[in-house]
């Protein structure tokens, strides 16, 4: 009888166990499809941009593109990732000051002030006034859209978030097919389908959002932003500032040293493995309010499969966008790289790139259960080293090995950094068991 009874209960655990796993997933398939979306859009623009454009021109593009993806970080840091912890704490002491509006006054502004920024930042690299200037109007409606989708998260509406992103891709596409139909000006309908992209898909986020970003007491919330910053932000744009020279020193350096030009081969390659950095970052806004709420309840059996999962979806994006990249090399390169890029040489930069797509995705899930932590201090300090080690890599191989080489170098900066985050987490996961010690961030 014990053993029937054992056996029924065995059975009801691995039902309950895969109704979880199936819900994972379809909450995946939600969060992935957007950005998925997204991601093939704008990767299509891309490919036709750099059949069109000079490799001074595809070089600039690749490197304001970079730019902006950094700004994005930035945002996270700054406000994406507070989000849901500053959430956390006001369901965990209702007495406290709401500091949420704090995040909507910093992100009316700064906006504003990185959309100027990217207008001059363009103008100063060749582009034309008017391309410039839609650069600036993209670069700041695309981080409203960025703090929106994250916001739609926090507050269990991911349905707003995905029709944004539909939004964004459909408006992207349109202006890919126009392109190809009549290049006369790629570089500047590109822009404009950017811009226009990131304006129209603040619209699905509503009234409910319009009013929680401009119903603000706002000088009030401006200076409220400063316990939020001295509490988790700074650390946590640290963190993002040396991982953004951990994995993209080489995109500062050569450019710097080498010109746009000799970056556009380094970013024609990275085209490959760009669908496997899209899901990544989706999954991780995705996953960061779900952990959150775990760490909250003390849930660590949940918090190491969500964790689980979230490292078996990125395993399998990454065999598959390798599985793609070897395809395209083996079957038809010209279908997508113009023919006066080196076959050689993008073969080369790919295989590199798919190596630090796969340090990089071994990271993230530890990395994500940090933020949701709130150790925001940790984080930086871990990124601190990695940043240095990826800088003088990166600097060393291009002055003795050339532009291309400087991958490698990013490549051993994102092992350091693997490395170093899966001790902080194995550390952190063993506090949290213990109730007696500080398990989160401080707000």
């Amino acid at each position: 009888m014990h053993g029937a009874r054992r056996h029924q209960n065995l059975e009801f655990a691995s039902l309950v166990a895969s109704r979880q796993i199936v819900g994972h997933v379809a909450r995946y398939a939600m969060a992935g499809a957007g950005p998925i979306t997204a991601a093939v859009a704008q990767f299509a623009l891309t490919l036709i941009l750099l059949r069109h454009l000079d490799p001074g021109a595809f070089g600039t593009f690749a490197f304001l593109l970079v730019i902006s993806q950094f700004s994005w970080g930035i945002w996270s840091a700054l406000l994406c990732a507070p989000l849901p912890v500053l959430d956390n704490h006001r369901h965990e002491n209702g007495d406290s000051p709401d500091l949420r509006g704090a995040l909507f006054a910093v992100n009316l502004v700064g906006s504003g002030v990185i959309a100027i920024g990217f207008g001059l930042l363009a103008l100063w690299l060749g582009m034309h006034g008017a391309t410039s200037i839609l650069w600036g109007g993209y670069a700041g409606a695309a981080l409203l859209r960025w703090f929106a989708r994250a916001h739609a998260y926090v507050a269990g509406e991911p349905v707003r978030t995905l029709a944004s992103d539909l939004a964004y891709s459909l408006t992207i596409a349109a202006g890919a097919i126009y392109i190809i139909v009549d290049p006369a000006d790629a570089l500047w309908t590109a822009t404009l389908v950017l811009f226009a992209g990131a304006a129209l898909g603040m619209l699905p986020f509503g009234r409910p959002f319009a009013r929680a970003q401009f119903s603000l007491s706002f000088w009030r919330d401006l200076m409220n932003y400063r316990t939020v910053w001295l509490g988790q932000a700074r650390w946590s744009v640290l963190g993002v500032t040396t991982s953004e020279l951990t994995g993209n020193a080489h995109v500062y350096i050569v450019t710097a040293v080498y010109g746009a030009s000799s970056y556009a081969a380094i970013a024609a390659s990275a085209l490959l493995v760009r669908p496997v950095n899209v899901i990544q970052n989706a999954l991780t806004e995705f996953e960061r309010p779900q952990m959150a709420r775990q760490v909250r309840d003390r849930n660590l059996a949940g918090l190491n499969g969500n964790a689980r999962i979230f490292m078996v979806a990125l395993v399998g994006a990454w065999l598959a966008t390798a599985i793609a990249s070897v395809l395209v090399f083996a079957i038809a390169p010209n279908i997508i790289f113009p023919p006066q890029y080196d076959l050689w040489t993008l073969e080369l930069t790919a295989a590199l790139w798919l190596a630090v797509a796969l340090a990089r995705l071994v990271r993230t899930p530890g990395s994500t259960m940090l933020q949701s932590g709130g150790l925001f201090r940790q984080l930086a300090n871990t990124s601190i080293v990695s940043a240095i080690v990826s800088v003088l890599a990166v600097v060393i191989l291009v002055v003795t090995a050339g532009p291309l080489w400087s991958i490698a170098g990013i490549l051993l900066g994102e092992l350091v950094c693997a490395f170093l985050i899966m001790r902080t987490t194995r550390s952190w996961l063993g506090s949290l068991a213990r109730p007696s010690e500080d398990r989160v961030g401080k707000v």
